[in-house]
């Protein structure tokens, strides 16, 4: 195995596909532990997970499980498998199949094993001799050689880059006298709903920095549309128009990646004109609300090309396309969870905001409760050429 800087090149015997093969054995593994958590069942009230997050989500729920069952941090049940049940399975079960991240960016999570620190990984093609340079780039006369001539070789490189998990976390006080009235004549958990919420407000966080970190990093084009009417057109027919951005945006990646873009995540009033446009298909809305949905929602597609996601998360008159994961190495962007949630120990005790003048965080004695929900993860934009940007204006 040759290494040029970061730079992994595969050779015949070479070590990184032992160690992938380990890897893939591990995730077998837990993906058969987990089967029950990732079929769902009736009984269980669980929606099935798509089956190409299974090695991912099962690598979730065993650090999920490891993390909580170490540090004691909230009831465990014994059945089958342990797993903490009180607050964290339901929301890892429930979101993380909805974060956006899951979708468009490579899923490689860090075993417990990994102490916080990995090697994420993303793969390339290249020409070894000369014209040296990306198989993504054309060369005509690369493999055309005359009759008992040597051939020129390409080769397989895989990057690997050093990724450290970061840590979002999130507090809240609440007295007895709420808790105790809201049980008493709602039958509300006010603990519940309080670690519910700060854990989808910390998953949604990681959507929108990703989201944020794409569109900033995106290389392949940068395309502009007006919704001014310049011509004598109906508004109808001027609205169309914005599919030619579209096709400019994918232009734009195929021309650098010779890739195709499946999918736009855009602001809303990106969005108000591609519902007016002629083949947008919206997404059917008989489904019934879903709690967990993180603020990336899927609307439709349109020309049959390119899945529409609506988000807040980004400028209104801003949209990003980019282009599935064909494969975990395979990828633009990388997220890697590594402690999914964690619910704290509750404290009988209120504590100062974070700004305090004198004693930031510190706990006062007063009849409240406290509690932090916190997680770890790493993210990496690795190919910005995988990504085109529009903007809209009038």
């Amino acid at each position: 195995m040759e290494r040029i800087g970061t730079e992994v090149i595969l050779g015949a015997d070479d070590t990184y596909r032992d160690y992938m093969n380990e890897r893939r054995k591990y995730k077998d593994a837990l993906v058969s532990k987990w089967m029950p958590l990732l079929e769902g069942t009736k009984k269980q009230n669980l929606k099935p997970i798509d089956q190409k997050l299974w090695p991912a989500m099962a690598m979730v729920f065993e650090n999920q499980l490891l993390s909580t069952k170490r540090n004691l941090m909230e009831a465990t049940t014994t059945s089958g498998v342990s797993m903490p049940v009180t607050y964290s399975l339901p929301i890892v079960r429930n979101v993380y199949p909805n974060l956006v991240a899951m979708k468009v960016a490579s899923i490689q999570p860090m075993p417990m094993s990994s102490a916080g620190v990995m090697q994420i990984f993303y793969q390339d093609f290249e020409r070894e001799d000369a014209p040296t340079g990306s198989l993504k780039t054309s060369d005509s006369d690369y493999a055309y050689r005359l009759e008992n001539e040597v051939p020129k070789r390409v080769k397989m490189v895989i990057t690997s880059e050093t990724a450290t998990a970061v840590k979002n976390i999130l507090g809240a006080s609440w007295s007895q006298e709420v808790q105790e009235d809201a049980m008493g004549s709602l039958n509300i958990d006010v603990e519940q709903e309080l670690v519910t919420q700060m854990s989808l407000e910390i998953l949604r966080e990681i959507d929108q920095i990703m989201i944020a970190e794409m569109l900033a990093g995106a290389t392949a084009g940068a395309s502009t549309w007006t919704w001014t009417n310049a011509t004598t057109w109906p508004d109808k027919s001027w609205f169309e128009t914005l599919g030619h951005a579209f096709v400019d945006m994918e232009d734009d990646i195929y021309g650098a990646r010779f890739r195709e873009g499946q999918w736009i995540i855009a602001g809303r009033n990106v969005v108000k004109y591609i519902r007016k446009m002629q083949d947008f298909i919206p997404a059917p809305r008989n489904q019934p609300f879903d709690p967990f949905a993180m603020g990336v929602q899927n609307v439709g597609r349109l020309q049959g090309y390119w899945d529409i996601y609506l988000t807040s998360y980004i400028n209104t008159n801003k949209a990003i396309m980019g282009v599935y994961p064909r494969q975990t190495i395979d990828t633009g962007y990388v997220f890697a969870p590594y402690i999914p949630l964690t619910p704290m120990p509750k404290i009988y005790a209120e504590y100062n905001e974070f700004d305090h003048a004198t004693a930031p965080g510190a706990f006062v004695n007063t009849d409240k409760w406290s509690r932090n929900v916190r997680t770890r993860y790493a993210r990496k934009m690795v190919v910005g050429d995988l990504y085109a940007t529009l903007t809209i204006s009038a």
